[in-house]
């Protein structure tokens, strides 16, 4: 019989390191957002009034085969009113969320929405950001669970699959684009010389390494007049710790495009289970006419090609950019649990949904006024 676990304080949390790497590479949502380092770390940083709320389903024999990570926050929309959402350990702060069930895995989704249900604590769910390819998603199309549920379809996800030679991927390309990136890395060549692709190890120290990669991505961003990610110390010291555990892991992919000794441009991706995840980049604005942006994909797909990996995956979002390298991609969902049990819940939910469909009015009267202006 099934039984659940509920694990609570950072420490149980920290006990569960030596399996929950184990049993994320036997689940279908096996990906670098979901391993141990990535939310254990997330949590240090960023848990602070949030409470832990991971759910680990055990066997007949006691054994643990499936982790639900997730989290209780607290939402005040408006300064209205407090409601109560489980939802994802990482949300806002992972491409992708997921679950980790290993065996059993219609049972072990009952069982964690039964006992879900079961409980007061809560007054939506949300399920947010979770891949088409996901269990949950698998699971849920059933409509197995006695919690009602709207879904939701969210962003795509592009992603280049790797077939053997460089050439086979640059066949796919639009031919405009092909001899544009070509000629634009013929021009840089000739105008400063030897372009080469360098990691984070060439690098005294990955604080040095991160460093560099901070200044490209904000710098691209401030000649936009942007903040940029990392504007905040922050959302620095967290991608720097999760940059070192990583290394540890020999999951950090941070590479750095350079002429004469310069770091021009910057891709800062994941090695994971054979495939390569682009999280964020950066460039010099100075040399934007060179499209450094793309020569630097580009080697990082000569990359990919040299370590026999099979995708090459741009995450989250559908920016045109993406799109000049493929056309293929994924979409992420959401899922979104009332609890009909509260009438609080309830009048949250129409709450929510009046204050969304206000603003959403709001932005499109503004934008039919504008046309006039």
């Amino acid at each position: 019989m099934l039984k659940i676990i509920e694990v609570n304080e950072i420490s149980h949390f920290l006990e569960l390191k030596t399996i929950w790497n184990n049993l994320l590479e036997k689940s279908r949502d096996n990906n670098p957002f979901l391993t141990w380092e990535y939310l254990f770390t997330y949590w240090k940083h960023f848990g602070k009034d949030k409470e832990l709320k991971i759910l680990c389903v055990k066997n007949e024999r006691n054994e643990i085969i499936a982790i639900i990570p997730l989290r209780l926050s607290r939402y005040k929309p408006a300064r209205l009113f407090t409601y109560n959402v489980i939802e994802p350990l990482a949300y806002r702060g992972a491409d992708y969320n997921g679950v980790i069930i290993t065996e059993k895995e219609a049972k072990c989704l009952k069982l964690v929405f039964d006992y879900l249900a079961g409980q007061k604590d809560w007054d939506f769910i949300y399920l947010y950001e979770i891949l088409e390819t996901s269990s949950a998603y698998k699971l849920l199309q059933l409509k197995n669970t006695i919690v009602p549920f709207d879904f939701y379809r969210g962003s795509v996800c592009p992603y280049i699959t790797i077939h053997g030679l460089l050439e086979n991927i640059l066949k796919t390309l639009d031919s405009k684009f092909r001899k544009n990136l070509r000629r634009c890395l013929k021009r840089l060549q000739e105008d400063y010389g030897t372009v080469e692709l360098i990691d984070f190890k060439k690098f005294k120290s990955i604080e040095d390494s991160m460093a560099a990669f901070f200044n490209l991505h904000q710098k691209r961003w401030l000649s936009k007049n942007r903040p940029g990610v990392f504007s905040t110390e922050e959302t620095k010291n967290f991608f720097l710790d999760i940059a070192k555990k990583f290394a540890e892991k020999g999951w950090l992919a941070l590479y750095f495009l350079v002429i004469d000794d310069r770091p021009v441009a910057t891709q800062l991706c994941y090695e994971y289970s054979q495939k390569m995840y682009y999280v964020l980049g950066g460039f010099d604005p100075d040399f934007y006419q060179y499209s450094v942006g793309n020569i630097i994909t580009l080697k990082m797909l000569e990359k990919c090609v040299e370590k026999s990996f099979k995708e090459y995956d741009f995450l989250k979002g559908g920016e045109p950019y993406k799109f000049d390298w493929t056309n293929t991609f994924r979409s992420i969902l959401g899922f979104r649990f009332v609890n009909k049990k509260k009438a609080f819940a309830t009048i949250c939910d129409l709450g929510i949904k009046t204050i969304r469909r206000t603003k959403i009015e709001n932005i499109a009267n503004f934008y039919q006024n504008f046309k006039f202006i």
